[in-house]
């Protein structure tokens, strides 16, 4: 780990481990100290371990993210939720597994991103959908994730999906993507509906082992052949 560039993530550790959900629960009640009336449908929470040189290449996340941070040192870029950055077709074949959380960079950005060092004790968030990408600066680092489901989120996801099969299954192409009014409502009713008539059965792209830990290689890992 600390010689190559590995990113472990020890999903849902924090909420299924029995010792670790204790400390859990006080990071929630913490959060709800620090923003009265804040009652999130769901939450999930694991540990993330990387290498000190190891990075994490602009993505989307489907869920709202809170990230504390707990060792070493490193900078979360974060861009605005909206295009060029991220579009609703992005989050549409994201929600479809037709494509990982990865998207397209641009070095301009930059220029554009809301950057924050994290040292130990430091919590971080950004915006439902909000592109972003990470660099380890200093030292093996230790992170707790918790991905939230909130209304607000929820919503905003089923009516993505919803526009989704509207394209994929009638070839419609959705007006808009707003989270209220008659057509959001019809959009969740749709969503529910297509998730248990056309079940997504396919794995998340790229979610298949690609590579296998090698402690003599620089990286700490190399890539497997592909078959054929």
């Amino acid at each position: 780990m600390r010689r190559g560039k590995l990113w472990i993530n020890l999903r849902r550790a924090m909420t299924d481990d029995p010792e670790l959900y204790p400390i859990f629960e006080g990071m929630i009640t913490d959060l709800q100290r620090l923003n009265p009336g804040y009652r999130p449908l769901n939450f999930e929470s694991g540990i993330l371990i990387s290498s000190p040189t190891a990075q994490v290449f602009l993505h989307s996340d489907v869920s709202e993210t809170v990230l504390w941070h707990v060792r070493g040192k490193k900078r979360i870029r974060i861009y605005p939720a909206t295009e060029p950055y991220v579009s609703d077709a992005h989050m549409e074949a994201i929600l479809h597994h037709e494509q990982t959380e990865d998207l397209p960079f641009d070095p301009r950005w930059d220029a554009d991103c809301e950057a924050v060092d994290l040292e130990p004790g430091m919590f971080t968030s950004w915006p439902l959908h909000g592109p972003h990408r990470v660099q380890n600066l200093d030292g093996l680092n230790v992170s707790v994730t918790m991905e939230v489901v909130t209304t607000d989120s929820l919503v905003k996801n089923n009516v993505l999906y919803a526009n989704g099969v509207m394209r994929r299954k009638f070839g419609w192409t959705p007006k808009s993507a707003k989270t209220s009014g008659p057509g959001a409502l019809m959009k969740l009713g749709l969503s529910k509906l297509a998730k248990t008539m056309w079940k997504e059965d396919k794995p998340m792209p790229k979610s298949e082992r690609t590579f296998d830990i090698d402690p003599d290689a620089p990286t700490g890992f190399r890539e497997r052949r592909k078959a054929g």
